[in-house]
């Protein structure tokens, strides 16, 4: 776990971070206020790597620049850690002012009242920019708790030079999933690589899947919108990959927590792996060690099941002392053009449209390949699903661990996928 915080220019060690917070000692909803006479200070917490952080660091100092009355320190860390650290310090009283959020537990978060609502006591984000369905992303009962930071899709992030090796057409707008499995068994007979990394234990393309078949994660009820079957069928298919030598092997498969550090195909054991394109920086081709190319999900039919999703959102905390500030340095990240073009694609496609135009020219490298992909891919696109109901955090996290039990042979596709079902109608009848 890895967690850095910020204040113009200083880092303070991590592991001091970790004890601080385990102590409740934080600057989280402007408690050090009285020691710095009429600063402000915002604590904002986000998940990422180091080449984003970097980027939102300078951005913060722009900021500061600018309210010299305001101070933001910001920590982040990766995906998993970051929901870990969230949730112990919401139980614990020291939720951060500013929080990145997912989509995926806006609905959560919100019904727990941890959430401030937007534009209401001077609390106001200008986003008459944003497209609207992006905007519904963080809406519950048409009352906005998550401002959309950026936009992103689904995608296939390979390594075209490994399909070539393997004299196999590389991943393109019409490949299908059997596709898939047989240029897969190609790429991994050709080299000592696994052709992909292991994509079944993340909810995320599983839903992808899904939607492909006219089906959804969740009903307007909040209730699952897929059956045991549905999910055994996915998990046979992935183990079955697995078993072929053509995914990553199980306990590879078993690191993999959404970090770089942990991917396949950033340590070169992969030639391909699902992804989002906001995760392509103008670092990575140094981070994954060659050139990589973007294509959409594979399909059987006409539905590619992909949709414009936020990459991410950004809430206020219902404990801070200071959203008024808050929302203005949140104005300030997503609606400043000159911030945009210094965060660039970090977070994704800005969702802020004049923001977007604005840094498309001048992008270059993974940057605009990521761009181009999605700009090229909008018209299929499909507007993002509402919120997820509360308990979907565990759901997702549900579907990750029981997977672990089918690619170490503890449990059949078919066991695990019921056992699944019956811990998620749990989760979300809680």
């Amino acid at each position: 776990m890895m967690l850095t915080t910020h204040s113009r220019g200083w880092r303070r060690p991590a592991a001091v971070v970790l004890a601080a917070l385990a102590l409740g000692v934080t600057a989280a909803c402007g408690g050090d206020d009285e020691a710095s006479g009429d600063t402000v200070t915002l604590h904002f917490t986000w998940w990422g790597n180091a080449d984003r952080a970097d980027l939102t660091e300078q951005a913060i100092d722009m900021f500061e620049a600018e309210h010299p009355d305001i101070r933001i320190e910001t920590s982040f860390a990766e995906f998993n850690a970051y929901w870990e650290k969230m949730a112990t310090q919401i139980a614990g009283g020291s939720a951060p002012d500013i929080l990145q959020m997912d989509y995926r537990y806006v609905r959560e978060y919100a019904e727990r009242n941890v959430l401030r609502e937007f534009n209401v006591d001077g609390v106001d984000v200008d986003t008459s920019a944003m497209e609207p369905g992006l905007l519904k992303a963080g809406e519950i009962d048409g009352t906005a708790y998550a401002i959309p930071m950026s936009q992103n899709t689904q995608a296939l992030l390979y390594d075209p030079a490994a399909w070539a090796a393997a004299g196999e057409q590389a991943p393109g707008e019409e490949w299908s999933w059997d596709d898939l499995e047989q240029g897969g068994a190609a790429v991994a007979a050709a080299g000592e690589v696994a052709a992909l990394s292991d994509f079944g234990q993340i909810e995320d393309w599983f839903e992808v899947w899904l939607r492909q078949q006219g089906k959804e994660l969740y009903t307007e009820d909040g209730e699952l919108g897929y059956t045991t079957d549905d999910v055994a069928a996915y998990w046979t298919f992935t183990n079955g990959l697995r078993e072929a030598g053509i995914v990553s092997p199980a306990e590879e498969t078993a690191t993999m927590d959404g970090s770089q550090a942990n991917s396949p195909l950033a340590k070169q054991t992969s030639a391909a792996e699902f992804n989002y394109d906001s995760g392509l920086t103008a670092d990575s081709w140094e981070i994954y060690g060659r050139e990589l190319a973007l294509a959409p999900f594979p399909t059987d039919g006409g539905e590619l099941g992909q949709y414009a999703k936020p990459s991410m959102l950004i809430c206020i905390s219902q404990r801070s002392e200071h959203p008024e500030e808050a929302a203005q340095f949140i104005d300030f990240l997503l609606n400043d053009i000159e911030v945009g073009e210094l965060l660039g694609t970090s977070r994704g496609m800005p969702a802020n449209a004049e923001v977007r135009e604005a840094i498309g020219a001048d992008l270059e490298g993974p940057p605009l390949l990521a761009y181009e992909f999605e700009q090229a891919l909008l018209p299929q696109l499909a507007d993002a699903p509402a919120p997820p109901p509360r308990g979907a955090g565990s759901v997702k996290a549900a579907f990750q661990r029981i997977y672990d039990d089918v690619i170490f042979g503890s449990a059949t596709p078919e066991d695990a996928a019921a056992r699944f079902i019956a811990e998620a109608e749990q989760a979300l009848a809680q």
